[in-house]
């Protein structure tokens, strides 16, 4: 077996299992770029006013990518949008 293989076989996840990613990002405005998530399957939470913590849960890596990059998607728009209301 090669080492690729071998790697590979060591990471495989069950089916049963949810893959997950977290996003933590300091903000001024965290309350708003947690409310720009409203929309997205994901768990956020506010530490300090200042951070915010992101959890995103997926079926599959595929689906987990989808999300993630949904969220960013997300995140990135409501920081631009912030920026230019400064």
């Amino acid at each position: 077996m090669s080492a690729l293989k071998r790697r590979l076989k060591s990471v495989a996840k069950k089916k049963s299992e949810a893959w997950v990613a977290t996003i933590t990002t300091a903000s001024n405005d965290s309350a708003a770029l947690a409310a720009s998530l409203a929309c997205e399957d994901v768990a956020c939470v506010i530490d300090d006013k200042e951070s915010v913590h992101v959890t995103i849960r997926g079926h599959s890596a595929s689906d987990l990518r989808a999300k993630y990059n949904s969220t960013l998607r997300s995140l990135r728009a409501s920081s631009e949008a912030l920026s230019v209301i400064e």
